[in-house]
């Protein structure tokens, strides 16, 4: 019997299927994130969900590249907030105001970090912060892998425990409410990172 046009078509999960799984979606996942944590406040667990549902076997890999992209992100707002603080703080002449702000970080700066990388709290600033008071480089890039390996491993042993159950009611929905979903997803993504940038 010959298959018809719409029959031979790839569907949206297979098209998620084969993404999760080509050999260099690691590399373009790790610039993302490394982006992400760094520069630009893209909605990365909405891809990071996608890929664990399409690929429940690589759960663990995207993990691991999600923490170390989170760490190299981490890394160069640290470096920033270090090279470009002390110059901006004395020509301010803001010097005994930026000691006090400094000795505050230190005291609290383990809780901050930590919280900036668990929750959707902009890391990014904190990790600049971070950097600008001279927090020791070491203790917080422990502290800011660990914070993302805790977020991303429960959310990605939630999709290894709970993933087939999602994909299979995906699967039964009428193809109708799927576009319809689709394109809702898009559009609440869009809007979001338009929020984000011009807030």
């Amino acid at each position: 019997m010959t298959q018809t046009h719409s029959e031979s078509r790839p569907t949206l999960t297979d098209r998620l299927v084969a993404l999760a799984h080509s050999r260099w979606l690691l590399p373009v996942l790790l610039l993302v994130e490394i982006a992400e944590t760094s520069i630009l406040p893209l909605p990365y667990e909405a891809a990071f969900i996608a890929l664990c549902l399409a690929a429940r076997d690589r759960i663990w890999i995207f993990v691991a590249v999600t923490v170390l992209g989170s760490a190299i992100g981490g890394s160069i707002i640290y470096a920033v907030g270090a090279a470009y603080f002390d110059p901006v703080v004395s020509r301010l002449g803001v010097e005994a105001l930026a000691a006090t702000y400094a000795e505050r970080f230190a005291e609290r700066g383990t809780s901050f970090i930590f919280l900036g990388g668990t929750t959707p709290a902009p890391s990014y600033l904190i990790n600049l912060i971070a950097g600008a008071t001279g927090y020791p480089y070491w203790e917080f890039l422990g502290v800011f892998s660990f914070s993302r390996l805790v977020r991303f491993a429960i959310l990605g042993g939630l999709l290894f425990l709970f993933g087939a159950q999602i994909t299979g009611a995906w699967e039964k929905m009428p193809k109708g409410l799927k576009r319809a979903l689709t394109v809702l997803l898009i559009a609440a993504l869009v809007y979001w990172f338009v929020s984000e940038l011009s807030g």
